[in-house]
């Protein structure tokens, strides 16, 4: 089970086929889709909620974060 802060809204959550094309999102398409494959590797499984057997949302500020990390930011 994912855990999110306290704080959390349902403004803070994203399609994930949308993410992947807006403009908050500094990845290109193919990035993003390589991210999401390989989320259980490289530590953004957090960032992703799945909704059923298709849809998953982002967690954005979850997603930036680890973003952040990644980048050595």
């Amino acid at each position: 089970m994912t855990s999110t802060s306290t704080n959390t809204t349902l403004g803070d959550f994203c399609p994930k086929d949308i993410f992947a094309v807006h403009p908050d999102n500094p990845l290109k398409k193919s990035e993003f889709s390589w991210l999401f494959k390989n989320r259980d590797a490289n530590g953004f499984k957090d960032a992703f909620v799945k909704v059923n057997v298709r849809n998953f949302l982002v967690h954005i500020p979850t997603f930036t974060q680890c973003l952040a990390d990644r980048r050595g930011a």
